[in-house]
């Protein structure tokens, strides 16, 4: 406000004197969280914001709690959200209340683009309400016997993620209508099968030529079951694919699935993004999915997620030779040598590479410092894990070597020293620009010793430990406040706030909307 020089300077106001068109301008740029603070600023304002209509950048959660209320409000007033949830996790709606969720949805069906749903019966009743409907997530939908879903009714659905938990019946009444969808073709699809993979497959095939987004569930029990015509098909269904772009099979148990699919994939899928991962540490190495990866889509992969235990030298070959074509890796380091992490991810000044999530990592010192000094244009970089070990010499490098930092996350600190070798050495002020921040409270500390002229201006979320040196607080959180005005979402891990801890953090962070994970409104 200080930058404007017509500010009324009066009692009655503070409000700047400019045209209604440049505020619109300014509070459509704006999130949805600040914009809810704003509407009660003045009446003016409110007015401004509800000729924006916000609601239709936000999302409404309806209950059986809150059912009666939407209802009631709707036939007050104009209500329209893009984005809806229906969570019946503690409190299913009856048929009784379905009637007024049709209501409801009568008014608002034709405004709504995404819809997350826990039951499916209540899919089955608004089944004609929702024209425009893009976006229909079912991930969470229980098994639900005698209800009935045609796809169809949804002429402009492009998203769909199909139940984890829904029971065999549920699911293959899902597969069928999704392989009978007739006049639209998905997109992306989230798609779990533990049982039949026959159906799984046909739904896969009537929609091969469109999609884009594949993210797929297969268990080790399936795969068992498998016979040679299947598998014939398998490799026939992922031979018409043509569009992909994104790949996640971090959910498939078997490697011998996951390398029919790869080898049978064209190189006309232009993938960008695939995720392979193993939780079990004696797993078969997958150096040869691989070599398979870089050998098809080394000239359009941009993102690799390769979350293996057991990464030998013939990966770290493989991951060498795509360094300076990636722009987002993520790795476990905790089976790999110093020089191995490096030869993998950057040999030599690696300048492409903007995001690195580097699990696990027993990376430290001067080989940390190494691997830093050849990623100059990181813009996220995660080292949190277990075994990641994070002290003084770290954090130096990182403040000192990656002024581009807008998202970084850090295990609570290891150093037992004082802080001053911190103080004396670190140029916080490079990361300024930090966005997201997961750390111990010491980086915020050297800025509070050194009295910096700094401030985390765009600093939103914050997940905040204790470390040795630094324990956390309610009344450290208090002494941080003013270096990170602008914070949305704090996460104080082991700290518990009763009612009366949010109100005086309110106070402290005027625009934080989440605390621990909690919404404050």
């Amino acid at each position: 406000m200080t930058t404007f020089s017509d500010i009324r300077s009066d009692n009655n106001s503070t409000k700047l004197e400019l045209p209604n068109e440049i505020w619109m301008k300014i509070f459509s740029s704006l999130t949805h969280g600040d914009l809810l603070q704003i509407n009660l600023v003045c009446k003016d304002w409110y007015d401004l914001i509800v000729a924006l209509n916000i609601k239709h950048k936000s999302k409404l959660v309806i209950t059986g709690q809150n059912l009666k209320n939407i209802y009631d409000l709707m036939q007050r007033g104009t209500l329209r959200y893009k984005c809806i949830e229906i969570d019946e996790r503690s409190n299913e709606i009856s048929s009784v209340d379905h009637v007024l969720l049709c209501e409801i949805f009568e008014q608002i069906g034709s405004d709504i683009v995404q819809l997350k749903l826990y039951n499916l019966s209540t899919l089955s009743v608004l089944n004609n309400l929702l024209p425009n409907l893009k976006e229909l997530d079912l991930l969470c939908v229980g098994p639900k016997k005698g209800v009935s879903i045609d796809f169809n009714k949804f002429p402009n659905l492009k998203s769909l993620k199909m139940p984890h938990f829904a029971g065999n019946y549920t699911r293959s009444h899902l597969l069928e209508s999704l392989t009978q969808i007739s006049r639209t073709r998905l997109e992306k699809l989230l798609l779990i099968d533990n049982y039949s993979l026959k159906d799984t497959l046909k739904a896969l095939a009537s929609h091969a030529s469109s999609l884009r987004w594949l993210q797929l569930h297969f268990n080790s029990w399936c795969f068992s079951r498998i016979t040679l015509p299947l598998l014939s098909q398998l490799s026939e269904t992922f031979k018409t694919f043509s569009h992909l772009e994104l790949l996640d099979m971090r959910a498939i148990e078997t490697k011998e699935l996951k390398k029919i699919i790869l080898e049978n994939l064209s190189t006309e899928n232009p993938l960008q993004t695939i995720v392979l991962r193993s939780d079990c540490m004696d797993d078969d190495v997958h150096d040869d999915l691989l070599e398979l990866i870089a050998q098809k889509w080394s000239g359009s992969l941009e993102c690799l997620k390769f979350l293996c235990w057991d990464t030998t030298g013939n990966s770290v070959n493989q991951l060498s030779l795509m360094s300076g074509k990636l722009k987002s890796l993520s790795m476990y380091g905790c089976r790999l040598a110093a020089h191995d992490i490096i030869h993998s991810i950057a040999p030599k000044t690696n300048n492409k590479l903007r995001e690195l999530n580097l699990f696990h990592s027993r990376l430290i010192g001067q080989s940390f410092c190494t691997l830093v000094q050849r990623l100059p244009n990181l813009i996220a970089l995660n080292l949190t894990g277990c075994n990641s070990k994070v002290g003084d010499e770290e954090m130096v490098y990182i403040f000192r070597h990656l002024p581009q930092m807008r998202h970084l996350f850090l295990p609570p600190c290891i150093s037992q020293n004082g802080i001053e070798y911190l103080c004396s050495n670190s140029n916080i002020s490079n990361l300024k620009r930090l966005q997201t921040l997961s750390s111990c409270l010491c980086p915020i500390n050297v800025v509070q010793i050194l009295n910096l002229n700094v401030k985390f201006k765009e600093l939103r979320y914050f997940k905040l430990y204790s470390c040795q040196r630094n324990p956390v607080s309610k009344a450290r959180l208090t002494d941080i406040a003013a270096y990170i005005p602008a914070l949305e979402k704090l996460f104080a891990v082991y700290l518990l706030f009763d009612n009366n801890d949010i109100q005086e953090i309110r106070k402290s962070f005027p625009r934080l909307r989440e605390l621990n994970r909690r919404r404050l409104f």
